[in-house]
Parts: C-alpha cells; structure tokens; sequence
C-alpha cells in the first residue's frame, strides 16, 4: 500500500462513513425520543402534507362529537320542559271536560276558569325560562325573525339579471333587496346527499320601459326560509308578498315589431307553509296583452319569460281568442349576471362534522311553544261557560298534538345525534390509526438502525484513529 504524507485517504473515508453514521444514528435518537418518524417536512414531505390533513380532520371529528353532545343536552332540557307543558295542556283539557259538564255551575266554572288560566300563563313562564347559554329554546329557536341576511345587487346594461343562490340549506330569515337595473329572479338550490341537485326560480315582476331604453326595477321580497328534513325538502315560511298589478301595456302589434313590454308588479298573497313550487306559482305575476282594437284579452304567466343563449330577454304572448295572433317581442341588450351566496347564514344548526358541507350538519328547530304562540295558539280561550269550554276542547286537544310532534322531532334529532357521535367516534379511531401508520415511528424498527448506526458510529471513529498512525509509517522510513 502507497504512503503518502500529502492526503491520508483512508482517514478521509472513514471520516466520510462517521458523518454518515453520525446522521443516522442522531435520526435514529431524535425518532425515538419524539415517536415519530416525520419531525420535520425534510424527513417525509407527501407523508407530511396527508398527515397534517388528516390531523385537522380528527381535530374537526372531536369537536364535532362535542357539539352533538351538546345538541343531546339540548334537546332533552328542551324535551323535559315540553313534557312538563304537554302534563299542564292535558290537565287544561281536563279542566275543560269538567266545565263543558251542565252540573258545573257558574262559581264552580270560576274556580275551573283561575286554573286553566294560571295554567296557560305557567306555559309561557316555562317557554320563556328555558334556556341553554342564554338561548330561549321554545319561543322559536333555530327560526327567529331576528337572523336577517339582506342580499343587493345592481347591473349594468339595459337590463340586469341577479340570480341569488341559498347554499347549505340553512335555516333562517332572508331578505332579499333589488336596485335598479336589476331583476329580480331569485334561485334556491338544495344539493340533496347523493349528488341530486334541486333548483326552483322565483320570479317576482320587473318593469320594462317601452321608449327604446330598457330600466328594469324590481321589489324586495322577504321570506322565512324553513328547511324541512335538511337538503330534502325547501319550505318558505313567509309574511305576505304585496307587489303592484301587472298588465301588459303594450299591443301585440307592436309587439311583433319588436316593442318594448312595460311590465308591472303583480299583488300576490302567500299564506303559510306554502311549497316552493306553490310560491313559485304565485310569485309568477299574470300578464294581459290586449289587441289593438281592444276585442281580445289573454293571459301569460311571468314565468314565459326567459333569456336566450345570446343574451336576449324573451316574451311569448301565446295565441288567445277572437283572432288574437301571438307575437314574440324582445329587449337587445347584454345581460350581466352575478350570484350572490350567502355563505354567513344563521340558524338552528348543529355542526357534527369537520368541513363546511350541509352533509357536516343537522337542522334543529323548535316551534313557539308559548300558549300565546302561532304554534299552540291558546290565547282568548276561557271555560267560564258551558259553550266557551267545549270550544276549549278542541283547540287544547290541536295543541297536545302540536307539542308531542314537536318531542317526537326532538326525540328523533337526538337519536339521530347518538347515532352520529358512534359514526364519529368510529371514524376519528380509523382516522387515527391510519395518520398513525405515516406519522408514527416503528420503535422496533427504529431501535434495530438505531443499533446499527451507534455500532457503525463507533467503528468509523475507530477507524479513523487507525488511518491517522498510517503518516507515523513515514517518519519511520525516513529516519
């Protein structure tokens, strides 16, 4: 073997091995020490890209079990009071049947009448004072008037089109305001758990100016949006709707020739717990188009008109009577669309997942259950006399059928929830375990390098030493 006093070779290459074994053996210590294979990015970047995704998923889980236990809670301090009503509204009944009897006279029905009103008034005493962290639970809670989004919007061009979307079925009030030059199309959309999606148009009535330039102007509709079984069905619970009569100002004559249509507003009255498809109905305004000889008068409904792939608004004016002859008029003009979501909806809602998806939530409403309420509607009953009692009966009889729906629902929501913290806690188990498999050091694993590289580690020192007396040779032969 060649001795050269300029490199010692063999030194370098152990002390290239000890480098080597050093960093795997300090690896190897910090794993150990920490129990995981990924302290840092450099260590597994995909593995740790997964890995801090899947930790924020069981983060989102736990909290979500959390708030469904909460919801439990809830629910059976709402459930308990509602028993508490449901006992006082049969004992109502009770006192009701006993004063409907003609052997009850007038002083007896005094006594019977001071019961059944202090028993009217415990109702809303209990309605009123139960509550989970200063939330009043039966006057309506999940469904207040107070939770108002309003939505604006305004468009340029010779008429605006607003398409206002509604995601996450959330329940809730919402108002919806039009300016000018904006039309006033609302769309719900609902996307049901398997992937349907459900869409439903409402139009509401616009005006179109027959001069040759186009202002639309539209009303502000406010409704209350109530979702029913979540994502399934849509119900708008919701005041009256008051718009203008609508008529079809110009002829059709002149509507063949490409006029402008002035279209009006129409008066529409919506009762409650009307359908979406129902309201969409009512809400379509009724046009009449009359001919110029004024001999014919046909209507079309709102909802006829449409916009075409090229941007043109479309009014079909069907055939009618008396030789009335259809005729298609249309406004030119680029129509600028916008959607507007409302993405900070308030409600009541449980959130029992970890992502921001209707299928990570469940709706819990509960109806007003004062006697006073829309619900149990008990106000202005009496039993001081024989015909008021009977009267009594019946309505008291409506409210105990109200109230046991309204515990049945709670009851099924809370079994719904049980359900859901096992489904969770299940898969935070499964989750865990499988962020566990990237994240986590095999020890057994671990501690077999671990050994290697502190032998490896100590014979590359050794090593060294012993490549570094290789020179002392040299001095040797030059002596």
């Amino acid at each position: 073997m060649p001795i050269r006093l300029g490199n010692n070779i063999p030194a370098l290459n152990a002390r290239r091995f000890l480098n080597q074994n050093s960093s795997d053996f300090t690896k190897r210590v910090e794993r150990l020490s920490s129990g995981l294979r990924i302290n840092r990015g450099a260590d597994d970047p995909a593995g740790l890209s997964v890995s801090e995704g899947m930790r924020s998923e069981i983060l989102g889980m736990k909290q979500g079990v959390n708030n469904a236990t909460q919801g439990i809670s809830l629910i059976q301090l709402a459930e308990g009071s509602l028993n508490e009503v449901s006992s006082m509204l049969r004992r109502m009944r009770e006192v009701a049947v006993q004063s409907a009897n003609s052997t009850i006279n007038d002083s007896n029905r005094e006594g019977l009448s001071s019961e059944f009103n202090q028993l009217s008034a415990e109702i809303d005493r209990i309605a009123l004072s139960t509550t989970y962290n200063d939330q009043v639970l039966l006057t309506g809670f999940g469904n207040s008037v107070s939770q108002t989004k309003t939505i604006s919007t305004a468009l340029d061009g010779y008429a605006g089109v607003s398409e206002v979307g509604i995601s996450g079925a959330v329940p809730g009030t919402y108002t919806f305001t039009d300016t000018s030059a904006d039309d006033n199309q609302i769309t719900l959309e609902v996307l049901l758990s398997d992937g349907t999606e459900l869409k439903q148009s409402i139009d509401v009535g616009a005006t179109l100016d027959r001069d040759g330039t186009s202002n639309l102007v539209a009303t502000g509709t406010t409704f209350v949006a109530n979702f029913d079984r979540m994502g399934v069905q849509v119900t708008l619970v919701g005041p009256t709707v008051d718009t203008e009569s609508t008529t079809l100002k110009s002829t059709v004559a002149d509507a063949g020739t490409g006029g402008y249509l002035e279209i009006g507003n129409e008066t529409v009255n919506i009762p409650a717990n009307e359908t979406l498809a129902n309201i969409a109905t009512s809400l379509n305004a009724t046009l009449s188009a009359q001919d110029p000889a004024g001999s014919a008068t046909y209507d079309a409904r709102l909802n006829e008109i449409q916009i075409d792939s090229g941007g043109n608004r479309i009014l079909e004016v069907p055939s009618g009577v008396l030789g009335l002859t259809a005729a298609n008029s249309y406004i030119d003009g680029r129509l600028d669309g916008k959607q507007i979501v409302v993405s900070e909806a308030e409600g009541g809602v449980l959130q029992v997942g970890p992502n921001n998806e209707a299928s990570n939530r469940i709706a819990l409403n509960i109806g007003d259950m004062r006697s006073s309420g829309n619900e149990l509607n008990l106000t202005g009953l009496s039993v001081a006399n024989l015909e008021s009692a009977r009267n009594v009966i019946s309505r008291v009889d409506a409210a105990i059928l109200v109230v046991t729906r309204q515990r049945g629902n709670l009851g099924a929501v809370q079994n719904r929830l049980q359900f859901t913290t096992a489904n969770l806690e299940n898969a935070i188990e499964n989750l865990t375990a499988a962020e566990s498999a990237i994240r986590d050091a095999d020890v057994a694993e671990e501690i077999s390098h671990f050994t290697r590289a502190q032998i490896l580690t100590q014979a590359s020192t050794a090593m060294i030493a012993q490549a570094n007396s290789l020179p002392q040779s040299a001095l040797q032969l030059l002596q």
